[in-house]
């Protein structure tokens, strides 16, 4: 009797279920089948799917790396310069570039593309000159740099950080134009190059480290790094060289005349390049002031991180990539209600995925944790410490992709000052929120605090935007002659008769 019920149950449920299902299915169908034929959805796709095959590619370039050289002076040092010079690179990769793109949309759809290419190779090679002059600067002080950030060496450590510092300059350089070429990219809709070429340089790693697994010796490291890094910048230069159809003549013609905006773009690139510091302290901060909590604050940090990293990278990262320059398109051609209506579409596109994603992760953090980290001296009580900090942190998803998209459209907007109120905000509400929650919740007040401040960051970028684009909505109306509006009114008009007949 109780299969008869069962069955008679299912029976029910599937006949009043089906018809809800069946209707659905029509309806969204359609929708299914245009978002996927966008040319910027297969895009976001696209770079989704890409960052995390790079992502798999540097995790085992990690293992091979841990497994080779353990934990050593020698690998400490390489890190150590590594890490500062990608950083080096990425914080210059944040103020030209990102002053560029408005720019050459604009020059684009306002002037022509002849113009636009000139502006954008000009803004590659002043480019290439700031790293240049960075570069230089490295390498005459690099034993003064290591000596001031690196106290805890030993001095023949700190002399293979000074080695090692100058030894991995070209790949500096390399990364650091990767950023304006990729842009370039980005900016013609190209996105799969300027996605899939970063992947070279830890494979080239992986290559030389398995060239010489006889052998290990931190000089692998170095080569591979910085020839993965020459073949990245050989791809992004072969795909702009091919889809630009460049010549020798153009790029040297382009010396000899600036472009009026480049002057725009050079001013505009310091106050994104002041932004981009104190966005990339606020790292910084964080685990300055959980190094004066109990032993180990600073790792748990770290690991909550790391998972909310691991969405944010296939949702904040690829939209922003990917729409940063239809943002910048629309704002050229002063679409107004085009750049609302996109902000609006996209930002509830991406939270349908990243919302359950981050309530799952709060949810779920034991089980996570537990899956990812707990092993050899990774004890239950470090996962119990780090889920519980991790409730916390995932909390801050949407707002940091709601304040992402959000400031793509500033930037499109060249807002700099804008930018500069919105990082200094970040930085010195990060600062105090940690000083206050930290003392009652500890680690877990410092991940509190950054949901807030990217709560707080996100709700300032939306109202700044949703406010321009109604004052610029409100002067391109007054701008319209009466005998312009009096016709629009008439064709109206005469449209509603005739769907009325």
């Amino acid at each position: 009797m109780l299969t008869l019920a069962a069955s008679g149950c299912g029976s029910y449920v599937s006949d009043v279920l089906h018809p809800v299902f069946s209707q659905l299915t029509t309806r969204l169908r359609p929708l299914l089948q245009k978002a996927l034929g966008s040319r910027m959805v297969s895009g976001f796709v696209l770079v989704a799917v890409l960052t995390v095959a790079s992502k798999a590619v540097s995790f085992l370039k990690d293992a091979a790396v841990a497994r080779q050289f353990g934990i050593s002076d020698e690998l400490d040092a390489f890190m150590f310069s590594f890490g500062l010079l990608t950083f080096v690179a990425a914080l210059i990769g944040g103020g030209l570039p990102e002053a560029f793109l408005p720019q050459f949309a604009e020059v684009t759809h306002q002037k022509d593309a002849l113009r636009a290419r000139r502006l954008a190779v000009q803004s590659s090679l002043v480019h290439g000159l700031s790293l240049l002059a960075v570069g230089l600067v490295i390498y005459l002080l690099a034993p003064s740099i290591v000596a001031w950030t690196t106290r805890g060496f030993s001095p023949e450590k700190q002399e293979l950080s000074s080695r090692l510092l100058r030894d991995l300059l070209p790949f500096m350089l390399s990364f650091g134009l990767s950023y304006q070429l990729g842009t370039w990219l980005r900016a013609d809709k190209q996105f799969l190059a300027a996605t899939a070429a970063p992947m070279l340089v830890p494979l080239a790693i992986l290559g030389w480290l398995v060239a010489g697994r006889t052998q290990p010796d931190v000089q692998l490291l170095v080569s591979g790094t910085v020839a993965g890094a020459l073949l990245h910048l050989l791809v992004l230069i072969l795909v702009l060289w091919r889809k630009e159809a460049l010549s020798a003549g153009f790029v040297v013609g382009c010396l000899s005349r600036a472009e009026p905006e480049l002057k725009k773009v050079v001013q505009n690139s310091l106050p994104f390049l002041f932004a981009g510091g104190i966005f990339s302290s606020a790292v910084v901060v964080d685990q300055t002031m959980a190094s004066w909590l109990e032993a180990g604050s600073v790792t748990v940090l770290s690991y909550t991180d790391k998972v909310c990293g691991i969405i944010l990278a296939v949702t904040a990262g690829p939209s922003c990539d990917v729409l940063f320059p239809y943002f910048a398109d629309k704002v050229a051609r002063r679409d107004w209600l085009g750049v609302r209506q996109q902000l609006f579409t996209s930002a509830v596109m991406i939270l349908s995925v990243a919302l359950p994603a981050a309530l799952l992760l709060c949810a779920l953090a034991p089980w996570v944790i537990w899956l990812l980290f707990e092993r050899g001296s990774f004890t239950p009580e470090d996962t119990a410490r780090v889920a519980a900090v991790l409730r916390f942190a995932a909390l801050q998803i949407p707002f940091y992709i709601i304040g992402s998209l959000a400031s793509r459209v500033v930037v499109a907007m060249q807002a700099t000052r804008f930018i500069m109120l919105l990082s200094t905000v970040g930085l010195v509400g990060n600062a105090l929120l940690n000083w206050v929650l930290m003392r009652p919740l500890g680690t877990a007040g410092i991940a509190l605090s950054t949901v807030i401040v990217q709560m707080i960051s996100a709700l300032m970028a939306c109202l700044y935007v949703l406010k321009q684009i109604r004052d610029r909505l409100a002067t391109s109306k007054a701008k319209v002659s009466p005998r312009t509006q009096k016709t629009a009114a008439k064709k109206t008009s005469r449209r509603q008769k005739q769907r009325r007949r």
